[in-house]
């Protein structure tokens, strides 16, 4: 066959990229150190924490509704959530399992969100944790030498609300990243999977993102904002 008559190539799939997929890690090389060059960032450190902790951390969280009983006038189909998220960790002191690979364990000890509402439903949707035993979840290297890059996976189990209402009780749900340079995680992208459906909207994958440590104040007034929205002190 000659050359001129060969098929052309399949156009590449455009897949969605989330905007820190691309970004180096923290502290990875920034440029030259001579004159007019920026700073280097700071080092990224070596090895997982040392000892235990609670820690406080606020991110971003989109979540794409798939609306069903979309409030009178709404001609939308899907609202993409962005919610302010507060959170509170009990992080326990990293060990080496059986296979050789350090790792941590640490448990959601209390979950909130802000910026809670839909203009499709016209009303706020809410998450927090249900009131029950909360699963484990881990950080672990992903080779033997050394503690970055890792993996972080964290477990959930939540209720949903519909302004006051309760809409669904001890869901539970999963999210991951990778890789993960420095504890708590920055500059990652985690992907979630936390399926609900109902009679009025239906959710599943989102992703979060600007994870940062926050002081317990910032943490307290954040979770205070989100129960007055269910009607709670």
């Amino acid at each position: 066959m000659s050359e001129k008559n060969l098929p052309e190539p399949p156009e590449p799939v455009s897949w969605p990229n989330p905007s820190s997929a691309a970004s180096p890690p923290r502290g990875g090389p920034t440029g030259g150190t001579g004159a007019g060059s920026p700073p280097r960032a700071p080092q990224r450190p070596e090895q997982f924490p040392p000892e235990g902790e609670v820690e406080y951390e606020r991110s971003v969280i989109r979540i794409p509704f798939n609306l069903k009983g979309a409030a009178p006038g709404a001609n939308r189909k899907v609202d993409v959530m962005v919610f302010d998220a507060y959170m509170r960790l009990i992080r326990q002191a990293p060990v080496t399992n059986g296979l050789g690979f350090r790792q941590f364990e640490f448990t959601i000890d209390a979950w909130e969100l802000t910026n809670t509402f839909s203009p499709g439903l016209n009303a706020d949707v809410t998450f927090t944790l249900s009131d029950t035993v909360q699963p484990r979840s881990i950080c672990i290297a992903q080779q033997r030498e050394r503690d970055y890059p890792s993996l972080i996976v964290y477990s959930a189990i939540y209720d949903v609300y519909l302004g006051t209402t309760r809409i669904v009780e001890n869901q539970p749900g999963v999210a991951y990243a990778t890789p993960v340079w420095e504890i708590p995680p920055r500059n990652v992208t985690v992907a979630f999977e936390k399926p609900f459906e109902s009679d009025q909207f239906s959710f599943s994958a989102g992703c979060c993102e600007g994870m940062r440590a926050i002081t317990q104040e910032e943490f307290e007034a954040g979770a205070a904002a989100a129960r007055a929205v269910r009607g709670q002190s």
